[in-house]
């Protein structure tokens, strides 16, 4: 573990240390804001607290919930506000720098709307993606009661494993760490194999269309 994570983790147990319960909502919702900020420290190190009797389960759920879901609304609202078209023509300036074509954006919105819920629901056990993944919702429009509900879904049996975890383990809870970043690497491989196989795809159906016209 990098000096860097040891000072992030030391800040984050310092501040649910003293502020308990609303320090859990506050880095919940910094977590989601900032995905950088990891809530495999945050939340193994609250189940270790209610294994001590220093917090009560359900409150450290209810907090981490609220705040977790307060960050990954406010990508939600920022990708209503910024719309199809904003996006739309920030693809057509910029898309062809990152291999981004306006075709692939159609393709990646009807997909996004035809499996909104399994997209928003799934995200929610995907570090780094779980807040991202409400912008494009937005952008979508997704209902925002059906964007709501899954989230929360989502988000109370992330949260509530983790907690779990750090409850079973005591003292050992850093070890959620370390299982959380082997899982994290094999779901952004397949994550990646899924999109690039997918791109491909579209590309290639596309380009049969295309010879069938002409």
């Amino acid at each position: 573990m990098t000096a860097l994570l040891d000072g992030l983790k030391n800040v984050m147990v310092s501040v649910v240390e003293t502020l308990g319960y609303a320090g859990l909502a506050l880095l919940s919702l910094l977590e989601n804001l900032v995905p950088p900020i990891p809530s495999e420290f945050v939340l193994p190190f609250a189940g270790f607290l209610v294994a001590d009797g220093r917090l009560n389960g359900a409150v450290a759920l209810l907090a981490t919930t609220v705040g977790g879901f307060a960050g990954t609304t406010a990508f939600y609202w920022l990708g209503k506000s910024l719309g199809d078209e904003r996006v739309r023509a920030f693809i057509k300036r910029f898309g062809r720098y990152v291999l981004l074509q306006e075709a692939d954006y159609d393709d990646a919105l009807r997909f996004f709307q035809a499996h909104d819920v399994k997209v928003v629901f799934w995200a929610r056990f995907v570090p780094g993606v779980r807040s991202l993944i409400s912008l494009p919702a937005g952008v979508a429009r997704m209902p925002f009661g059906r964007f709501a509900l899954y989230t929360l879904l989502g988000t109370v049996l992330w949260n509530g494993a983790l907690l779990l975890a750090g409850w079973l383990l005591g003292e050992r809870w850093e070890l959620v760490l370390d299982v959380v970043d082997r899982l994290e690497g094999v779901l952004w491989v397949l994550l990646g194999l899924v999109v690039v196989g997918w791109i491909v795809w579209r590309r290639w159906v596309r380009a049969q269309r295309q010879r069938e016209q002409a």
